[in-house]
C-alpha cells in the first residue's frame, strides 16, 4: 500500500466518478470550481454520484527531479521541436508539451503515482460494493486531463493484465467511460521511442508495447473482453498536448485509437488567440511550475471548456440517459 491519503466515502447510488488530473501540485479544493461546473451539468442527478480525485502529490519530487535530470530534459524538448519544424510555434509548443510529458524521465516517480493510482481504484471499487454488492453492477466513469490521461492509460493496462489486482473484467470490474481531454499518449509513446534507452524502465510502460494504442482488454474464458465501454478522446486544434499544432494535427502526436469516441474542438474563436503569436504567449503563461492548477477558459489546454463544449455528452455518458 502506498504512502496515499486514499479517499472513501459512501456512494449514494450505483454511480461513481474519478477526476485525474494533469501538471500541477493539485491538493483538496483545487477543482472546486470544476466539480460545481460539473454538478450543473448533471443537474438533479448529481446527487446521485460519488465524486473522487486522484492527488499524486508525489509531482513535488518531479519537479525537483526535473531540475536534476537537465540533460534528460533538454534531450526530451531537442526531440519534440524537431519534430515539430516547419511550425513558428513549434519551440514554444514543444516547451508546453514537454512539461506534460518529461516525468516518462522518472522511473520512481512514475511508478509511485501508478501505486498510488492502483490503491485509490480498489477503494473506489470496494465503496461501491458496499452500496451496490456486485462490482458488475457499479457504473464508474473516469475524466482525466492532459498528464492524467498518460497515467489513466497505463494504470487500466495494468489492471486488465493482472487478474490479481481484482480491477478487470475477469473480477466483473468493467469501467463505464473514460473520457480523455487533451490525452498525450500518443505523443509520450512517439516521444519515448525517438529517446530509446534514455527513457528507464521502457518495458513498463504501456504505451510503448504493441504496434499501436489500444483500449485495455482481457482474456475471460474464450473472450476478449474490453474493460472500457465508452473510450472518449476529446481535444482541441489549438492543443500541442492533445496533438494539434496551431490548428495542424500532428498524427504522431495525437491519440488515435481504434473503437474511440473522437471530438476536435474548434478552438479558432478562444478570445484573444487570433495569431500563432498570441498563442506562444498564453502557452509560456500556462504551465508554471510548483503551482496550483487554475481554471483558465482562455488557455486552450484548460479542461474546464473542453467540459462546458461537451456538457450535454458529458450528461449523457455519465447517467446513460
Amino acid at each position: 500500500m502506498p504512502d496515499y491519503p486514499l479517499q472513501k466515502q459512501d456512494w449514494p447510488s450505483d454511480k461513481a466518478v474519478l477526476f485525474v488530473h494533469g501538471v500541477g501540485n493539485a491538493t483538496p479544493g483545487s477543482y472546486d470550481p470544476l466539480v460545481e461546473q460539473m454538478k450543473a451539468i448533471l443537474g438533479t442527478q448529481a446527487k446521485e454520484f460519488a465524486i473522487y480525485f486522484l492527488y499524486y502529490d508525489q509531482i513535488n519530487q518531479w519537479f525537483a527531479t526535473k531540475t536534476q535530470a537537465a540533460a534528460l530534459v533538454s534531450s526530451l524538448f531537442g526531440a519534440l521541436k524537431a519534430r515539430a519544424v516547419g511550425e513558428k510555434v513549434a519551440d514554444t509548443a514543444a516547451d508546453f508539451a514537454g512539461d506534460v510529458v518529461w516525468p516518462i524521465l522518472v522511473n520512481a516517480a512514475r511508478f509511485a503515482v501508478r501505486a498510488a493510482y492502483l490503491a485509490q481504484l480498489q477503494q473506489i471499487v470496494e465503496d461501491g460494493k458496499k452500496k451496490i454488492g456486485n462490482a458488475r453492477d457499479l457504473r464508474l466513469s473516469i475524466i482525466c486531463h492532459s498528464l492524467g490521461c498518460f497515467h489513466t492509460y497505463e494504470i487500466l493496462h495494468e489492471i486488465a493484465a493482472d487478474f490479481s489486482q481484482g480491477l478487470s473484467p475477469a473480477n466483473g470490474v468493467i469501467i463505464q467511460n473514460v473520457v480523455h481531454m487533451a490525452s498525450p499518449v500518443q505523443l509520450i509513446r512517439t516521444v519515448a521511442q525517438d529517446l530509446g534507452a534514455a527513457v528507464p524502465n521502457r518495458a513498463s510502460l504501456h504505451c510503448l508495447s504493441g504496434g499501436s494504442l489500444r483500449i485495455p482488454s482481457t482474456q475471460v474464458g474464450t473472450d476478449q473482453i474490453a474493460s472500457v465501454r465508452n473510450w472518449v478522446s476529446i481535444t482541441g486544434n489549438l492543443d500541442p498536448v492533445g496533438g494539434y499544432f496551431f490548428r495542424h494535427r500532428a498524427n504522431w502526436a495525437y491519440m488515435d485509437i481504434a473503437d474511440q469516441q473522437s471530438y476536435v474542438d474548434k478552438q479558432d474563436i478562444l478570445k484573444n488567440i487570433k495569431t500563432e503569436a498570441e498563442l506562444e504567449a498564453v502557452l509560456k503563461n500556462s504551465l508554471r511550475e510548483k503551482s496550483p492548477p487554475k481554471i483558465e477558459p482562455q488557455n486552450p489546454h484548460d479542461w474546464s471548456a473542453y467540459v462546458a463544449n461537451h456538457a450535454d455528452d458529458l450528461k449523457t455518458w455519465l447517467t446513460g440517459v
